[in-house]
């Protein structure tokens, strides 16, 4: 028990010792448990909705289900669908059918959407089913009231007509019987039934149709977080090779001895990148391959361009790697680092819906590159879209990796001058 207790004492001072690894304990977790309970606990927001010139009494009901809804014309509807403003859009095709032109990629918004325009359909049914209803009994009675004046009306008349006959010699009143027929009968009395109704006075909305502007009915929620789980899994796994890969190197004297060659901050951190650039191509690749071939991951895009985003976003991550790399003394402290650097970009990138969420936190995952690498991916592969529609994206990638770059080379620079020293 000597030698355990030995062993016990010796750990808690080396953690005791180690200042970093201690905060990295404490301070990250707690971190990310707080991103999750903001994340996590914010109110459930229905699904953006924009409509075009729909029947008052349908906008009416429409406005009170969880939906948000902005009223827009024809083109500026259009527009919001295209640049995924708005998950859908309302109008008519013809005079009596709700046209859903559904955004697609996300199934889970899709089915809102249907969801919230069955509800606001089902009350207008039930509205209009009371209203019918009501004026069927109107209608019922005024008949009835018609009928019993005109069975009063006419026996009056036979009674008159009977008195007449009397006094009339019998071939007159036999022509007059004839010329009369079946005028007083009751069969030709009228009926309640003998009135109709146009439904279309109390239903404005018949019917309902849906189109999808990408994807299908068929895609599952899956579909949309695929591009997701893919940049995640090549950026944080560059990352833990990256960074764990320098402070390998650095742990056995390999960087002590690098830094103390005319080789430059710039060479060095430079033949990282690209080493760890063309791993990322060939992980890539096969990432993809297999994700499309075998998952059925859908891609409506160029897969070159799909390639080139992994690619940007795993050379980001290897710069970030590099950076962070420094701050790291062994490489259990790289995976402690995940938590600060990487985690929080992966529960703001778009694995949640940030909706409800305060505004401040989706602030903050402008500042992410994570997000901006997921926003491309779905861009491409779930909606086709071209170099152009995602050049701003790439942009902003390339320009973290210049930064990061910058930082880990600077960074670089002040331990070759240690090293000198």
């Amino acid at each position: 028990m000597t030698s355990v207790f030995a062993i016990v004492r010796r750990i808690l001072t080396q953690f005791a010792r180690d200042k970093r690894t201690l905060a990295l304990l404490f301070v990250a977790p707690l971190v990310v448990l707080w991103l999750l309970s903001v994340i996590l606990g914010a109110d459930t927001v229905g699904p953006k909705i924009a409509t075009v010139d729909l029947p008052a009494e349908f906008q009416t009901q429409f406005e009170q289900t969880d939906a948000r809804i902005t009223e827009a014309n024809a083109d500026e509807a259009s527009t919001l669908l295209a640049d995924n403003a708005v998950a859908a859009v309302l109008s008519m095709e013809g005079k009596h059918t709700l046209k859903v032109e559904l955004e697609g990629t996300d199934s889970t918004k899709s089915a809102a959407v249907l969801a919230a325009c069955a509800e606001a359909l089902g009350e207008l049914r039930g509205k209009a089913a009371e209203e019918m209803e009501a004026a069927v009994a109107d209608k019922r009675a005024e008949v009835e009231d018609t009928i019993e004046e005109a069975s009063q009306q006419r026996e009056e008349a036979r009674t008159a007509l009977t008195g007449v006959m009397v006094s009339m010699p019998p071939e007159a009143r036999s022509s007059l019987a004839e010329a009369l027929g079946g005028l007083f009968d009751d069969d030709a009395a009228l009926s309640a039934e003998d009135f109709s109704m146009n439904v279309s006075n109390y239903l404005p909305i018949e019917d309902m149709e849906t189109v999808y502007l990408h994807g299908n009915e068929d895609w599952r929620m899956f579909d949309f977080y695929g591009p997701v789980f893919i940049g995640i899994f090549l950026f944080v796994f560059t990352f833990i090779t990256s960074g764990m890969s320098l402070v390998t190197e650095r742990m056995g004297g390999t960087m002590t001895r690098f830094l103390a060659t005319p080789v430059n901050a710039g060479q060095i951190l430079g033949g990282y990148t690209l080493a760890f650039g063309l791993l990322a191509y060939l992980q890539s690749a096969t990432i993809l391959w297999v994700a499309l071939t075998f998952i059925g991951f859908p891609n409506e895009g160029n897969l070159g361009l799909v390639v080139f985003t992994c690619v940007s976003m795993a050379m980001v991550s290897v710069a970030l790697g590099l950076l962070v790399s420094g701050l790291a003394a062994t490489p259990f402290q790289v995976i402690q680092l995940i938590l600060l650097f990487v985690v929080p970009q992966i529960l703001l990138c778009g694995l949640f819906d940030l909706s409800g969420a305060p505004d401040w936190l989706a602030a903050l995952s402008a500042f992410m590159p994570v997000t901006y690498g997921v926003d491309a991916l779905r861009a491409v592969m779930l909606r086709g879209a071209d170099l152009a529609a995602v050049g701003f994206d790439l942009a902003v990638l390339w320009g973290f990796l210049a930064l990061f770059f910058a930082l880990a080379a600077a960074s670089f620079r002040k331990k070759r001058v240690r090293t000198t020293c």
